[in-house]
């Protein structure tokens, strides 16, 4: 068993260093972006404010490629 202690039907406590959390409705190709991009300025490998202008650029790059790739796949079923 974990060591992580359990909450009920809850699961284990989240694990974010920055306090509580709230669940929020997302694009689901925008979900792992932004998760990854929470839990590096969770962990402070980026800065928050610097993080909104330099990698949104990188971010809507991305969307767009995982969009053209999931209509692609759509296709070819």
């Amino acid at each position: 068993m974990l060591n992580t202690p359990q909450r009920g039907k809850r699961g284990p406590a989240p694990s974010w260093k920055l306090g509580r959390t709230r669940a929020i409705r997302v694009p689901i190709v925008l979900a792992d972006a932004l998760l990854e991009l929470a839990r590096k300025i969770d962990n402070g490998e980026k800065p928050l404010i610097n993080t909104l202008v330099t990698e949104s650029d990188k971010q809507v790059a991305l969307v767009m490629s995982s969009q053209s790739d999931e209509k692609e796949n759509d296709f070819d079923e």
